[in-house]
């Protein structure tokens, strides 16, 4: 006859009045025994040791990221990174110092960069031929946004006498010049509308997408 195991915990018994305490439970004397100045040492290196692996391991994963953006990066020491690092950042901020300093120099207050903002002003050019509008956009740049602008302003029939195009950073700003067929207030107001659409037309629109204006 096969005998069965019993899954009842072992049992001890304890002197009288002290009732029993199982064998195989969580509490033991090491439990409650406070750790030696040495384990403390111990366990303080371990995590020292685990924080330092991880910040090496950050570091690392910078100097990879370095190495794989930097143009023409020859040597791949560390050494050699942050010296090309920092001489391409000088670069950059001399060629940023001479942008604005273009900007700031140009004939009119006006930025010649487009800003991060998507923006659409129209003006009526003074003093110039009749029916001229000045027409500034600034939007996120894509393939076909010259077309998309072409398309919006033949559908309100104006005629792009001037224009000029700046694109930095994907972000493009266009200044043309239109000769308006659409006389007074409502010509102004169809065409503000049909470029606030090209501005609003999201970036990556299927390209074969027909271009409509609203009604």
């Amino acid at each position: 006859m096969l005998s069965i195991p019993s899954y009842y915990p072992k049992q001890i018994s304890f002197p009288k009045g002290q009732g029993v305490f199982p064998v195989n439970t969580i509490y033991s004397k090491s439990f409650f025994k406070p750790k030696s100045k040495a384990e403390t040492k111990v366990i303080a290196a371990k995590k020292h040791s685990d924080s330092e692996r991880r910040r090496r391991m950050r570091i690392n994963g910078q100097y990879a990221t370095l190495r794989t953006v930097l143009p023409n990066l020859i040597k791949m020491d560390k050494a050699s990174v942050l010296a090309e690092t920092v001489r391409q950042v000088r670069e950059l901020k001399r060629a940023v110092a001479e942008v604005e300093a273009a900007c700031r120099h140009s004939d009119s207050d006006e930025c010649v960069l487009p800003g991060g903002v998507d923006k659409l002003s129209l003006e009526e050019c003074d003093g110039e031929q009749e029916g001229l509008v000045k027409a500034t956009l600034s939007c996120d740049d894509r393939p076909g946004l010259i077309s998309d602008m072409t398309r919006a302003l033949s559908s309100v029939k104006g005629r792009v006498v001037r224009a000029e195009m700046v694109i930095v950073g994907g972000r493009s700003k266009n200044v043309l010049w239109i000769q308006r067929l659409g006389d007074g207030k409502e010509g102004m107001v169809a065409l503000r509308r049909a470029l606030k659409v090209v501005i609003d037309r999201p970036i990556f629109a299927g390209l074969s997408k027909r271009f409509h204006l609203p009604q």
